[in-house]
């Protein structure tokens, strides 16, 4: 189960409903009979009575368009209802043409303009029921393959539209989970009305699984095949790093893409070419004008040092001949941009960017290329031209085959980048000796060589060449390396402990998967390590920790959290919603809504709210420095304080991006038996706390001194966020 609120990732689905919506029925003659496939058996009236007999489509979205789609030995209608008007609204469907099921349904309606969190009239469990009713209805003989899957992704708090629900089911075969075959169904958390569904479902001869090896043998056949590699990793960065400062490389475990056993043989499965698996910087301008000529303003050191810099680096002319070095610049090009800026990969220098274009317009040719500013070396060059008109020899047939286009790139690579080059190898895909050449059209191929650090991958780093294959010119060069630091091999584990490790992680698990072609679609069973739960194919090569994307370790992801002792409180709604978005867990599944709440977890809770799980992991003094920093803490408190009502509207307050109104003097009044205990700098937080409907008085009592408990704080957070205050 996920709870989740509308974002622009959901008109993905969109699309992908009325995309179809422009195909006509091809091959359909006269007689309704199609050219090479099985003639549809249910027509459109019956498709549209089969949609409208499961779901009410609203009757004020009268405009109705269809089309008819066809893949392999899929047939579809595929529906939709359309609302005039500003606000708009529609209703999509997409019904299998040979059996009559519903593949998927799709209902949007634009949001009114109210901001604020809104709580779910539904709970999780009603929700779950309204769902798995209609799924049973709408799978029928299939629903007791599907099995319902628990979910404990976080739900982050989200401040427009209508929360909802998101429920998967999962399908399986002989206690086997058939991947890229599931159920999704996503429910209005308000009134339950289905926003989404979707079945994705293959009728495929199954393999038994009669004669398979066993969890052991998979195994061994996982480590004699070196599925684990031992690699240097670089998490991506978005941002500029301070001056002498370092990105830090991690020694790590990582699975090899596709790394199945065939469950049968007992050898790995290897995907040709025409095979895949069914459903894997920052720039600083530094160029800078002063217009006051009349006096001389002191320099900071950093903006001394930053000049000095760049008294070191090329000039334009300079980097350009570095440039024309390895490239012809035809006659005819003129330059139309160049720009000197700060790149994220390389923190010691800058890097210069130029652009030619040809002077005839209707070729649309433009040569681009970068230059190191300190040392002068070729970053990278692309010779682009427009494929509209076309050249005249795009009708040609390639004059070089891939081993001479391999040749020349590498002949390239060894006179420009002879040293880098050797610590290269030809990026590889399942085994060591496959090479990955990415096609970039019919007359061109692109040769990739990852870095190699102590005879290990550094998948971070490399160099790219594309060959025209008409031409047998090099026609783009890209060279992607970083001075780094790299840690000893010495300091990761050896690699049978890892393998133990990680199959500890995600244990080899039998697996029915889907291997597609432009033919069709074959079902294999394998084993693979398991896909349950919060996964990731990096490991930590020295503690055997699982990473994320970040490189961070994956158990300091929060997890939605359902709290065993909060049922019937009075403020149980706002507690289960702050769970399902992993906040308050300082106790595990134990909410303890009447212990005294603490500065770090509201402190905490408001981080994560506000900035998402990446706060998840921060150490005590850690939160309370973010919170500084953000200007909701300006208090000298330590994380474990108690927080008092008067400190509690301070903070939230200052939240909101209120604290300008709070501190004006004279225009509040408070009518609280027990206001003159107030210090007069917190009136204004207070008034605007309690008359906003966030904290309640008691028996007409302010109580500042009063410690909030955590039941308090929940059900007052929960109000803040709704009370449509921009923050």
């Amino acid at each position: 189960m996920r709870v989740s609120f509308p974002r622009p990732l959901v008109f993905t689905l969109i699309i992908a409903l009325l995309i179809p919506l422009s195909i006509s029925m091809p091959g359909l003659g006269a007689e309704g009979k199609m050219s090479g496939v099985e003639k549809p058996k249910i027509t459109l009236e019956q498709a549209i009575q089969i949609v409208k007999g499961n779901f009410t489509v609203p009757p004020e979205y009268k405009e109705f368009t269809s089309g008819f789609s066809t893949y392999q030995d899929r047939q579809s209608w595929s529906l939709n209802w359309n609302a005039a008007g500003e606000k708009g609204g529609s209703f999509s469907a997409q019904v299998d043409a040979l059996s009559g099921e519903i593949l998927s349904i799709y209902s949007w309606k634009s949001a009114d303009d109210t901001q604020g969190f809104k709580l779910p009239a539904k709970t999780v469990d009603e929700a779950k029921k309204i769902a798995t009713d209609i799924v049973k209805k709408l799978t029928g003989s299939k629903y007791s393959q599907l099995k319902l899957l628990e979910d404990q992704s976080i739900i982050p708090l989200n401040f427009y539209g209508t929360p909802s629900y998101t429920f998967r089911w999962q399908r399986m075969a002989n206690d086997i989970p058939v991947r890229g075959n599931e159920v999704n169904i996503q429910l209005n958390a308000d009134n339950g009305q289905v926003i989404s569904y979707s079945l994705a479902w293959d009728n495929l001869k199954l393999p038994d699984k009669d004669g398979v090896i066993n969890a052991e043998k998979a195994a061994e056949v996982f480590s004699n095949n070196n599925m684990l590699e031992l690699k240097y990793f670089l998490p991506p960065t978005y941002r500029i790093l301070a001056a002498g400062t370092q990105e830090k490389v991690q020694l790590i475990y990582q699975l090899k893409a596709n790394s199945l056993i065939d469950a049968l043989s007992g050898k790995p499965l290897q995907l040709n070419q025409e095979q895949w698996l069914a459903g894997a910087g920052l720039a600083m301008d530094i160029a800078t004008k002063n217009e006051s000529s009349q006096k001389v303003i002191p320099l900071t050191p950093e903006e001394q040092a930053e000049i000095e810099r760049n008294i070191k680096l090329l000039t334009q002319e300079q980097a350009i001949a570095s440039v024309k070095k390895w490239l012809t610049i035809p006659a005819g090009f003129s330059l139309q941009s160049m720009n000197l800026s700060t790149d994220s990969s390389r923190q010691d220098t800058k890097v210069w960017s130029f652009e030619w274009a040809s002077s005839e317009k209707d070729r649309g040719q433009t040569i681009t290329a970068r230059v190191d500013a300190l040392n002068g070396e070729l970053l990278g060059f692309n010779l682009y031209s427009s494929p509209i008109p076309l050249a005249e020899n795009a009708s040609q047939k390639p004059v070089l085959t891939k081993e001479e286009a391999q040749k020349i790139a590498e002949d390239f690579l060894k006179k420009i980048q002879p040293d880098k080059f050797k610590e290269t190898r030809l990026k590889n895909d399942n085994s060591s000796t496959s090479a990955i050449i990415r096609p970039d059209s019919g007359t061109s191929l692109t040769f990739t060589y990852e870095r190699t650090v102590n005879e290990i991958a550094f998948p971070a780093n490399g160099i790219s060449v594309t060959v025209d294959l008409l031409t047998k010119e090099i026609t783009a060069y890209n060279l992607n390396w970083q001075n780094l630091s790299f840690p000893n091999l010495t300091e990761a584990m050896p690699k049978t402990q890892a393998e133990i490790a990680f199959l500890k992680g995600r244990p080899l698990v039998l697996t029915y998967i889907i291997v597609s072609n432009s033919e069709g679609k074959e079902a294999k069973l394998v084993y693979q390590p398991s896909q349950e739960g919060s996964v990731s194919d990096i490991m930590d090569a020295k503690t055997g920790s699982f990473l994320d994307w970040q490189g961070k370790p994956l158990n300091k992801e929060p997890k939605a959290l359902k709290f065993t002792d909060i049922s019937g409180h009075q403020a149980e709604k706002e507690i289960t919603v702050l769970g399902l978005a992993g906040l308050f867990g300082e106790y595990g599944q134990s909410f303890k809504p009447e212990n005294n709440l603490t500065v770090e977890a509201y402190l905490r809770a408001l981080l994560m709210i506000n900035n998402g799980a990446s706060n998840y992991g921060l150490t005590p003094d850690e939160v309370l420095k973010k919170a500084q920093q953000a200007g909701w803490l300006k208090e000298d408190l330590t994380p474990s304080q108690n927080v008092s009502r008067e400190l509690f509207c301070t903070i939230i307050v200052r939240y909101l991006g209120l604290e300008k109104i709070a501190n004006l003097e004279n225009i509040y009044s408070l009518e609280a038996e027990d206001a003159d205990l107030l210090p007069a700098q917190a009136k204004g937080y207070v008034a605007l706390a309690t008359g906003l409907k966030i904290i309640d008085l008691k028996d007409n009592k302010l109580n500042p001194n009063q410690t909030v408990t955590r039941a308090e704080a929940a059900r007052s957070i929960i109000r803040a966020l709704s009370c449509g205050v921009q923050f």
